[in-house]
């Protein structure tokens, strides 16, 4: 007999950063991640994605989500559609923040199926740091460090897809 539903638990006090839980679900046509910010603390850079229209929904805590060159403050309740093309990034206030982020998988994705998330799409962007991290040396210099780390990851696959 076919599974009609998959299932899973996850205490949401204790989960990272971010949590995927694509493979738990087996999930195929909807990418869903649970951001898990602790207080005060932030991306330290912006991502869009090619096709990917996200939704934040805010569950506890509060913050800011910064989209282009704004920042929309964050509470319980609050939803935000973010079209696929906008820079975004988010940071926790002084209580924390957990926040479930979901979107539509456009046909074509994943690209790779070995994947860790669903869409595959998204493009970070190392230069561009959040109004709340702009001219942090610290965070210039760990963008910089992660720019370079993400360039040898493509490098790498890009030779072993040859």
């Amino acid at each position: 007999m076919t599974e009609n539903y998959t299932r899973c638990h996850f205490d949401f006090d204790t989960l990272p950063w971010l949590t995927s839980p694509r493979h738990q679900l087996e999930l195929q046509a909807v990418a869903l991640g649970l951001i898990n910010l602790p207080p005060n603390e932030g991306y330290t850079f912006t991502h869009c994605h090619r096709k990917q229209e996200e939704v934040y929904m805010v569950i506890k805590g509060g913050g800011l989500l910064q989209v282009d060159d704004e920042l929309l403050q964050l509470s319980p309740g609050d939803f935000v559609r973010v079209s696929p093309q906008a820079s975004r990034a988010l940071k926790a206030d002084a209580g924390g923040l957990f926040v479930i982020c979901c979107g539509g998988v456009p046909q074509g994705y994943p690209r790779n199926p070995r994947a860790r998330y669903l869409i595959d799409d998204g493009i970070p962007n190392y230069q561009d740091i959040p109004s709340w991290f702009k001219g942090d040396q610290k965070v210039i210099e760990k963008n910089a460090l992660l720019h370079k780390r993400f360039l040898k990851s493509r490098e790498k696959k890009a030779i072993s897809e040859e």
